[in-house]
């Protein structure tokens, strides 16, 4: 079996408590550099491209150059996503990444930082000659958070001399182009998947379990990347061979329902984000 992707979560530890992300009580770790490596080994031949992404922030982790030199060394692609914050002071190592094939860039996040905007515009010029940059709003059905919304497009719409009279499309439309090499994606406010969402449904597909899986700091494998409080365990890397895991009659099951449009698992059952193709 091979995926488009494997989404890897570094770090759980954020330097932000945004509002809209889930809450777990997953005890907060940053990945060793040993553990990594024996993910990228397990992984090796399974994906061509990882994302640094789950939950918390992957450019806080400490020895971010070191990981990024052994996703060099295991010849993986890589695309981040982050809140920003720290793009300014990861730039002198990002930019030294050739196979970083994307950033995505959270524009949303919920932060007090001075010159958050500026020096996250500015930065993505210098980085977008080589890497492309996805500026994301994921928040617009949401009535208190769409209100920051329309400044952050405001501020797009100052920083890139854009016509004014492009506000209304840019705010409508999900996918537009504001320069070479820079996008901005704009999605609603999804609901993370839980127990006890009334939201539930036996019938539809997700691509959770066919083109990607996702891994959590503490090694516990889940079916995509919505799963952040590691509900569906599909078992530990650190430990198990990812033969053995892909093989496991939980991952079969999601997986065969999946294919065949049927909804097995209870928490995917309640998952709003089933049908959607917003897990880029």
């Amino acid at each position: 079996m091979r995926f488009t992707k494997i989404y890897i979560e570094i770090t759980n530890i954020c330097n932000l408590n945004c509002s809209f992300c889930s809450k777990d009580k997953i005890k907060k770790h940053e990945m060793t550099l040993d553990e990594f490596e024996i993910i990228l080994k397990k992984i090796k031949g399974y994906t061509k491209t990882i994302y640094l992404h789950v939950k918390g922030e992957p450019l806080l982790h400490t020895h971010l150059k070191e990981m990024l030199l052994l996703t060099q060394k295991y010849e993986f692609n890589v695309r981040i996503t982050t809140n920003g914050t720290l793009l300014k002071e990861k730039y002198n190592i990002i930019k030294n990444f050739n196979n970083i094939k994307q950033i995505n860039i959270s524009l949303h996040s919920e932060n007090n930082k001075d010159n958050y905007f500026s020096d996250i515009f500015k930065t993505c010029d210098l980085l977008s000659n080589n890497i492309p940059i996805i500026y994301r709003i994921w928040t617009l059905n949401n009535l208190k958070l769409n209100k920051l919304s329309t400044i952050i497009v405001d501020k797009i719409i100052s920083y890139y001399n854009l016509d004014n009279s492009l506000k209304n499309k840019i705010l409508k439309e999900k996918n537009i182009k504001i320069k070479n090499n820079i996008y901005l994606d704009k999605a609603n406010l999804f609901t993370w998947p839980n127990e006890s969402s009334n939201n539930k449904s036996i019938i539809g597909s997700c691509l959770g379990t066919k083109t990607h899986i996702g891994i959590l700091s503490n090694g516990t494998v889940i079916p995509c990347c919505l799963d952040s409080s590691g509900l569906i365990k599909l078992g530990n890397i650190y430990k198990d061979d990812i033969n053995k895991i892909l093989s496991s009659k939980k991952f079969k099951e999601i997986n065969d329902g999946f294919k065949n449009n049927k909804i097995v698992n209870k928490i995917c059952q309640r998952c709003n984000f089933k049908d959607k193709n917003l897990l880029n």
